[in-house]
């Protein structure tokens, strides 16, 4: 072991002290938090929105929909027989360490049929890249991480349009372990690549393919991290003409989360109202109908609240909405996360053994090919030493 624990302990446990300062402070200011909600649930809903259209483009709280605020709403039956779709994604990324220039994706799936007793069908797909308007962007840099997880997003929700032909017809739910807003889109809002937009162009092409299908889209957040909801709480708390940046920073609920919040309103089973993002990316997919909406899930497995993102054209349909909801419950009851999403999370990751058995398949075909393939010293020494060899002089 290279790691010294006795020099992390004191900074061990001075993180469960902070942990628990937070924990303290949080259940201090989460009834104030519901009593706002609560307010905000009575606001009336154009001075809501007055109230987002003072706060400016550049707040990111979450907007209502056509459902109250504060509302709670059951679980829906679930369909005698409903497809369950779920596709992840890893990469192998480019390294110029390596014996030659690529970089893999690699897709798995599943899809099972709820009450027909057939088996569930597995796919792994992987797809290598390697030529140069793979390898570069339009600048002629090396592509990046940023890029290359891009094209994966697009990939995962190429897989669930294409397995989504096979369920028209029937009631269908097709699932990613994502937020549905592109990624890679959000962090170049401002000064995007064409390589980017390319890849949003592809991935809103196979949403539309989604929702042409007939199926349900969705995106499971696991332990989310968002503050949306409680931004718009606390913006309905303020008069209209004190809203400016100043107040906008001076939010009392800044250290919750919004799951803290449903955690003590949403029974096992129930879902919030659906918000819209305000994200910017937003407007584009709202140009192309894909505009994301949002709610919170109690899932019954340990007070786990999950959000979950859906295209506009899920939300506005009660019956994909309700594929959705009732769908996603059903799969979380083992584990709390869709099963369809853990095992194709399973039969998407390359693992070691994957990539030492490519690598072979690499020297094999470079050496055919009348070439001399070989690695860097760098990354030969850095086998050795996690070979714990030691490199002697």
């Amino acid at each position: 072991m290279t790691l010294d624990l006795a020099q992390l302990l004191p900074q061990v446990s001075q993180l469960a002290t902070d942990a628990a300062d937070r924990a303290a402070d949080r259940n201090r200011r989460l009834p104030e938090a519901g009593r706002a909600l609560e307010a905000a649930a009575r606001l009336d809903p154009q001075a809501l929105l007055d109230r987002i259209g003072r706060a400016g483009t550049r707040w990111r709280g979450a907007r209502p929909t056509d459902e109250p605020v504060g509302a709670a709403y059951p679980a829906p039956p679930h369909p005698e027989r409903l497809h369950v779709v779920g596709a992840d994604g890893s990469q192998v990324l480019p390294d110029r360490h390596a014996i030659a220039s690529f970089y893999l994706i690699n897709i798995g799936s599943l899809h099972l049929i709820h009450g027909s007793g057939e088996p569930p069908q597995v796919a792994s797909r992987p797809s290598l890249h390697f030529r140069d308007e793979d390898l570069y962007d339009e600048t002629l840099l090396p592509i990046d991480a940023a890029l290359v997880a891009g094209r994966r997003d697009a990939a995962e929700m190429g897989e669930l349009a294409r397995l989504s032909d096979s369920c028209r017809g029937e009631p269908a739910l097709t699932l990613l372990d994502n937020a549905l807003l592109l990624w890679v889109a959000l962090q170049e809002r401002d000064q995007r690549r064409h390589a980017v937009d390319r890849i949003l162009q592809a991935y809103l092409t196979e949403m539309g393919h989604l929702q042409q299908s007939g199926a349900a889209l969705a995106g499971f957040v696991d332990r989310p991290g968002s503050v949306n909801a409680l931004a718009l709480v606390h913006l309905a708390g303020l008069p209209l003409d004190s809203v400016n940046p100043e107040s906008l920073q001076a939010n009392p609920f800044r250290r919750l989360l919004d799951r803290d919040l449903f955690a003590q309103r949403l029974q096992p089973g129930e879902r919030t109202a659906r918000f819209a993002s305000t994200s910017p990316l937003n407007a584009d997919f709202h140009k192309r109908g894909q505009e994301i909406q949002f709610f919170y899930l109690h899932t019954g497995y340990q007070n786990q609240i999950a959000r979950v993102e859906v295209p506009e054209w899920v939300g506005q349909d009660s019956r994909r909405l309700g594929w959705v909801h009732a769908g996603i419950l059903e799969q979380c009851r083992t584990t709390g996360i869709p099963y369809p999403l853990v095992r194709a999370h399973e039969l998407a990751v390359v693992a070691q053994a994957d990539r030492a058995a490519l690598e072979q398949l690499l020297q094999a075909a470079l050496l055919r090919a009348g070439l001399r393939p070989h690695i860097s010293q760098k990354a030969q020494t850095k086998r050795w030493t996690a070979q714990r060899r030691r490199h002697r002089l």
